[in-house]
Order: C-alpha cells, then structure tokens, then sequence
C-alpha cells in the first residue's frame, strides 16, 4: 500500500513520466479497439459485398430467364402453327419452297432468333432461316430425340467455327401424325451483349468449366480465371493488366434449368477499404484524445506550479496581516461608526419619500375633488333658488344630481386609492357615447365661466370600450377642463370633443384653441407636477392621472396640434366587441 502511494505521488510530480504512461496508454487502447474492431468491420462489409452480388445474380438470372423464355414459348408456338404443319405436308409433295421461306423469315425477324429449321423424322433439315449461321444439316441427337418423344429439347451447341448457341426443339404434329421437328437457335453472344454494362466479369460455365459465354470483362480474363467456382465466396487476386494484383471475390450459381453455372466477380476494395477507413478513425482518435490528454497534464502541471508559488505568496502575506492586525482593529471600529450613520440617513430619506408620497396623494385628491365640489355648490344655489320660487321639481332634480355626484366622489376615492395601489382593476364594457355625455355636462359650467365654447360629435351607433366608466370620465373631464383652461381668453375660445373608430380601435380626441404645447414640453407633460399653468391654478396631476389610468387600459395618450389652432389629445382604447353587453358597474 505505501509503495502504491509512493508510485502515484512520484507519477503526479512527474511531468516524464505522465507523458509516457499516457503514450503507452493510448497504444494499448488503441491494439485493443483494432483487435476487436477489425473483424466486426471486416465482417459488415463483407456482408454488404455478399449482398450487392445476391443482387446481381436475382437480377442475371431473371435476365437469363426473360431472354429465354421468349424462344421456349416460339419453340412451342411454331410446332403447333397449322402453316408449319402445312410446310412438312408441301415438302413431302415437293410444293411450298416459296411460303416456307417466307414464313421462316417472318419468324426469324419476329422473334430474334438466330436461326430457325424446319427437320423430317429423321433429323435431316429441309428447310431454314438461313444456312451460314447455326445451321447444321442434320439436328442434333439429343434435341431431336427429345422432340420426337413429345419433350421439349433444350441443349447448350457451339458449332465448328466456335460459335455457341441455346437450342429449342420441339415436335410438329399433324392430327396424330408425328411430321418431324422445328429447331430455334439463339445466338448466346446476345446474352454476353446485355451484360457489357456491368463492371465486373460476369460469365457462364458448363459444369466442366468450359465458358459458355460471358461479358467483355469475362472475355479478357486470363485462362486459368475462366472456370467454375464454388458457390461460397472466394478470395484470390486478379491481374487486370495494371501491374499490381487486385484482390477479389468470386462465388457461382447452378442454374439447373440450362445446366450452366452462374459466375460472378466483384472486387474486395469495400472490404478493404472499410477496414483502412477503421484503422485511420481509430488512430486519429487516439492522436486527438491524446493531445487533449497532453494539453490536460500540461495544464494541470502549470496549475500546480502556480499553486505552489501563491502559496508561497499566501504565507508572506499571512505574516503581512499579522502585523498589522491592530491597525485593522481600529480601522474596523471607524468603520462600524461609518456604517452606522450611513444606516440613519437611509431610514432619514426613507420617511422623506413617504412623506412625498403621501404629499403627491393628497394633492391628487384634492385636485380630483375640486371640480365635483364645485358642481355639488352649484346645484345646491340652484336648488335653493327654485325653493324659493315654489319649484320643487327642479330643486329635487337638483338635489337628486347632488346625490348623484356624491356617489360619483366616494367611487373616485376608491378610484384614487386603487390608482396609487396599482391593483389589478377587472376590465369592463363602457359605452363611449353617454361616457362622453357626461364628461360634457360635468365640465360645461366650467366652460361658461371661462367663456369657451363647447362643441362635441356624438358617435350615431353604440360604441364599446374596455375600462372603468368612472376613470374614462376622469380622464376626459382633466382632458376637456385643461383644454377650456388654454382656449379661455383666445380668439376663437373654441374647444371640439369627437370620437373615430374602426374594428379594433377607439380614438377620443380632444382640441382646443390655445398656443398648444411645445416640442420641448410634449416629452415631459405627462409627468407628475409638470403644469403650463399658473401654481395657484393646479399642481400638474391631472395629465399625469389620465396617462397612467389609459393605460392601465391597455390603451394609449398622446398629444399633438390640432386643427383648430391649439394643442389636441388623442386617448387610444381598444374597442370592444359583444352582441349583448351586460349593464356596467361604475368602475
């Protein structure tokens, strides 16, 4: 156990001796990974080889087939044709030399057919396509002895000049009279013709061997590369004439319905080169993880050597520190009588920003009030007056509207108290036509006072809103008493209320016939306490109610010039879509 921990403490010290355990490391990382890995590879990619030559001999062999298949069924066809029979009839009458040549051409050129012969009982030709191509004088033995006994004959013949042909027979019947036998020669160079596209040797052998015919490629092998392999794969090397051997794989098919094997190449580059590919992913794996491992110790190294000297650093400064421990002693208690007095002034300011707060309340309730107090002294006079004179249905209109607008101050209080709350005030469906109705009546003696007229554009079909009826007033009676404020004393004195809309937006737009607002002015009007008025005439809430209570409906304030001469306000609300509306709280 003290040897091991001996070992790891002389192996963390030693820059050396990490990199070599990290080179031998990744050596034997590597031997196992190709020791294993190797033949997995190998194997898959030998498994696809095998399977794209399972391709190639479904695919030669369906070729094989269909070709063949052609000249069977015309074997068969032309044995059974009342004209042929006629032909053997005419031939043994001596007539008809004429129409059986010209019936074997039309046949011939019909099917392809390198030759086609018309044979007595005996297998002697009378009669054929032509006489320079596959054209002996007397048929076969075996193909005529199969025609004879009612078989279809089929046989692989190569003739004396090294030509090779697939032959048909089949026999020709008249009633139950046997007349003899009809030949079809297919020219197998046709076969080697359909491969020429494939890239490797494809050809067919007899079973001893011999070619039967085979592609171009097949064509240029050497002698002894021309045979018969076995129906597993084997591995040799081929030499294509560029100098150097190349490794290939070869396996056969018996075909057993022309007695002929099957014989396809294909080259072992996938094989090889898959394992190359592996063999090269691996190393250069290892070099890369070996590089970030030697990045890693030379890191660790130079952490260590750094760590070592700040903790030589550390015990210089510790002796440092504890020199001057008394001095930190009394800086400490100055420092504790600093913090303390910096605590008062916080609590100090703290009571100043809630005595502002409850400041900047108080002047808004006191400006939200002036108006419908106002109004409450109005209707009072008035009531008192039409008393007198006997009127009592007026003075109880009057009183009435008295009682109305002390409702109308206990909601705007709690109004006022939920706006300096910011609470979350549900959103209902308010009317803009009597909303701006009441606006009017509420700030029109104000208007006559100052001597400003008060013209307004009701919208003709219902419009709704999203809000609380009582906060929209507010802020169309702030907007409409700030606008009769700057017309008053104008020449015009003129002020417009009016209402546009479309599917999604209301706009109310209040003018007047003031001096307007500046540039300058419009970026802080909406402000708290910021005023174009007089001190003694408001304290600069009013904008500043209106802005947040907007808003607080998801709609929009802005200012610009009006067309009347003065400054106009634009509220912009969402509009408000139902079939039925419910009847409104007053918010």
């Amino acid at each position: 156990m003290q040897f091991l921990s001996r070992a790891i403490h002389f192996l963390s010290h030693s820059f050396r001796t990490q990199i070599v355990t990290l080179v031998s490391g990744v050596a034997i990382i590597v031997a196992i990974i190709l020791t294993v890995g190797l033949p997995l590879i190998e194997d898959r990619a030998l498994k696809e080889v095998k399977r794209e030559i399972n391709q190639v001999f479904a695919l030669q062999q369906e070729a094989i087939n269909g070709l063949f298949d052609k000249y069977r069924l015309l074997t068969g066809i032309v044995a059974r044709e009342p004209d042929v029979a006629f032909l053997f009839t005419a031939q043994g009458a001596g007539l008809g030399d004429h129409r059986t040549e010209q019936l074997l051409n039309k046949l011939a050129g019909l099917s392809g057919a390198a030759n086609i012969q018309l044979a007595d009982e005996t297998g002697e030709v009378f009669a054929q396509f032509q006489s320079e191509q596959f054209a002996p004088a007397q048929i076969d033995a075996d193909l005529h002895r199969a025609a004879m006994e009612g078989r279809l004959g089929r046989k692989t013949l190569r003739t004396s000049d090294d030509q090779i042909a697939y032959v048909f027979s089949s026999r020709v019947k008249r009633l139950s009279d046997t007349l003899g036998t009809v030949t079809v020669y297919v020219d197998l160079q046709t076969l080697g013709t359909a491969w020429a596209l494939i890239n490797e040797p494809v050809f067919v052998t007899k079973p001893d061997g011999s070619l039967v015919v085979g592609n171009q490629l097949a064509n240029n092998l050497q002698a002894e590369m021309v045979k018969t392999y076995p129906e597993a794969l084997t591995q040799f090397m081929l030499n294509r004439g560029s100098g150097r051997p190349i490794p290939y794989l070869a396996r056969s098919e018996y075909l057993p319905l022309y007695d002929w094997h099957l014989n396809v190449f294909e080259r072992y580059d996938p094989v090889a080169n898959a394992r190359n590919q592996f063999k090269l992913i691996v190393v250069l794996s290892a070099i890369v993880l070996g590089g970030m491992l030697f990045l890693l110790i030379q890191r660790w190294h130079i952490i260590r050597l750094r760590y070592e000297q700040e903790r030589d650093i550390a015990r210089e400064l510790e002796r440092r520190v504890v020199e001057r421990t008394k001095e930190l002693a009394r800086e400490y208690d100055e420092r504790i009588q600093a913090e303390a007095a910096l605590r008062q002034a916080q609590l100090d300011l703290t009571q100043s920003a809630k005595l502002a707060s409850i400041g900047q309340m108080s002047a808004a309730l006191s400006h939200e009030y002036n108006q419908p107090i106002a109004a409450i002294r109005a209707y009072a006079d008035n009531a008192r007056a039409f008393l007198e004179r006997d009127r009592s249905e007026k003075a109880d209109e009057n009183l009435e509207r008295i009682t109305h607008m002390t409702d109308r101050m206990a909601k705007l209080s709690k109004t006022l108290k939920s706006f300096a709350r910011k609470p979350g005030t549900k959103l209902r469906a308010v009317e803009v036509g009597p909303l701006m109705q009441e606006a009017i009546i509420l700030v029109d003696p104000h208007a006559k006072a100052k001597k400003v007229e008060l013209d307004f554009t009701l919208p003709l079909e219902r419009i709704m809103v999203k809000g609380g009826s009582l906060r929209l007033s507010q802020v169309l009676v702030n907007l409409l008493s700030n606008a009769i404020d700057a017309a008053a004393n104008t020449e015009k004195s003129l002020v417009f209320l009016s209402v546009d809309f479309d599917e999604q937006e209301v706009i109310l737009r209040v003018e007047d016939s003031g001096e307007g607002v500046s540039e300058a002015d419009r970026r802080s009007i909406f402000d708290p306490f910021v005023s174009q008025k007089e001190i003694s005439e408001g304290l600069g809430l009013g904008l500043s109610i209106a802005y947040n209570i907007v808003h607080d409906f998801d709609g929009e304030i802005d200012v610009g010039a009006s067309t009347i001469g003065g400054a106009a306000f634009y509220v912009k609300l969402p509009r408000h879509h139902h079939a039925e509306t419910t009847k409104e709280e007053r918010a």
